[in-house]
């Protein structure tokens, strides 16, 4: 530990004595690591953790296929048989979206309104930031008054008003009472403006035909997607016999929510810009290396009079991967600075229409997975940099560059003489 400390103080001060090549380095690798940093981090958010939900795997979205066409919303008869004679799932849940006028709470505006069932917040294990979600008993009809805000409406459309339970709000001329608010990592949907009760009727709970409601459901431990898949195929064909009228023809197609989410595009466009950040990163350690060969040139001199007082080829390549290493970490520290001001610059950028349709995006921040990454790249960048050039600086022809090195003779005594006189062990060749 005592030679890696003395390693890192040594170049330390070699840094300082190169200010020119300190700051065209550091800038270049601030840059390169700030890129890849940021970008990880909006995809982090939004493709790969878009929703804050507990073992998110397990979650499912369920549709139904008419003839093996597309993905289609499902029955509301189905989905009740489904609920009861399912073991796969420990609970599902329905939504059904709907465009609404908000009226009675400032500007009148239009809104999106999810009708859930209850289970929808306990399949995704979540609850209400500021007061609760509704109940089983506030699904029934003259008792299914009550909202739920999302916390991005509760904030743009009401100020985060800490009194905001127990409010009144009319939507399409009828008054609900605000009862909770959900916390910002609640994004799911990502449009919905607001929760209400799903209460439907006897009709409506027996209806086959009319394909209107979105469905989610939490596998049970051990349970896998493929075999809760077998088993809604088996509950579909069975229905089909029994309803031919309204259930021939149709199947059941269950994904994870995660996919769903992202669809098909996302992530192949993440990737693409993740790996173009990353080449961004290779022309960055390129760039560097060139300028690590020219100082290695210049260096020889130093190099040749350490390997004359003793250092080995190990021990020098060490020192220079070290002054690599800590150059990379200080670019590091200024990419991360360069990071959270493009994440930001993003974020203020995309238009609030598009914004919305995107879960996750308001919740993109510098998190300790992108710090980690940003120190892994750090340390990548520094050993790839500076590997070719260290061993380039050690191929020096010692009986030339002693003769030739008077002044690097004067310098490496002054650098002993300030180690001998802080109590160092050893000078650092």
């Amino acid at each position: 530990m005592q030679a890696i400390l003395q390693d890192f103080r040594f170049a330390l001060r070699q840094l300082r004595k190169s200010p020119g090549f300190t700051i065209a380095a550091v800038l270049t690798l601030a840059i390169g690591i700030g890129a890849n940093t940021a970008i990880f981090s909006i995809m982090d958010a939004v493709v790969l953790r878009p929703l804050a939900v507990p073992d998110m795997n397990h979650v499912l979205t369920v549709y139904e296929v008419q003839n093996r066409g597309d993905q289609k919303p499902v029955a509301l008869g189905n989905f009740e048989d489904w609920r009861q004679q399912s073991r796969s799932f420990e609970e599902m849940a329905v939504r059904m979206p709907q465009d609404m006028s908000l009226t009675g709470a400032g500007d009148a505006a239009h809104v999106q309104a999810e009708f859930t069932s209850p289970s929808f917040f306990s399949v995704l294990k979540t609850n209400a930031l500021v007061g609760r979600v509704f109940n089983q008993s506030e699904t029934q009809a003259g008792r299914n008054d009550v909202a739920v805000l999302s916390y991005g409406f509760w904030k743009n459309h009401f100020g985060s008003d800490a009194a905001i339970l127990g409010r009144k709000v009319e939507l399409d001329q009828h008054s609900y009472t605000v009862i909770g608010v959900m916390p910002k990592t609640m994004q799911y949907p990502s449009t919905a403006d607001l929760y209400l009760p799903f209460a439907p009727d006897e009709a409506q709970l027996r209806n086959r035909s009319a394909h209107n409601v979105l469905v989610i459901g939490r596998l049970r431990a051990g349970v896998t997607t493929k075999q809760a898949q077998s088993e809604l195929n088996l509950i579909a064909n069975r229905l089909s016999k029994a309803y031919p009228a309204t259930n021939l023809g149709w199947s059941v197609k269950a994904e994870p929510l995660l996919d769903d989410i992202n669809g098909d595009q996302t992530p192949l466009y993440f990737n693409l810009l993740q790996g173009a950040t990353l080449f961004v990163l290779l022309v960055v350690c390129a760039n560097i290396a060139n300028l690590q060969f020219a100082r290695g040139i210049a260096r020889r001199p130093e190099i040749a009079m350490r390997t004359a007082l003793g250092a080995s080829r190990v021990r020098l390549l060490r020192q220079l991967l070290t002054e690599n290493i800590l150059l990379a970490l200080v670019g590091a520290a200024g990419g991360l600075l360069f990071a959270k001001l493009y994440m930001h610059l993003c974020v203020i950028s995309m238009p609030e229409r598009v914004a919305r349709y995107m879960a996750g995006w308001s919740n993109i921040s510098l998190n300790s997975r992108a710090l980690a990454l940003s120190v892994l790249m750090a340390i990548g960048a520094g050993v790839i940099s500076g590997f070719a050039p260290a061993l380039e600086a050690l191929r020096v022809n010692l009986v030339d560059q002693l003769k030739s090195g008077s002044r690097a003779i004067a310098l490496l005594t002054r650098s002993c003489t300030r180690f001998a006189s802080s109590n160092e062990t050893s000078c650092p060749a």
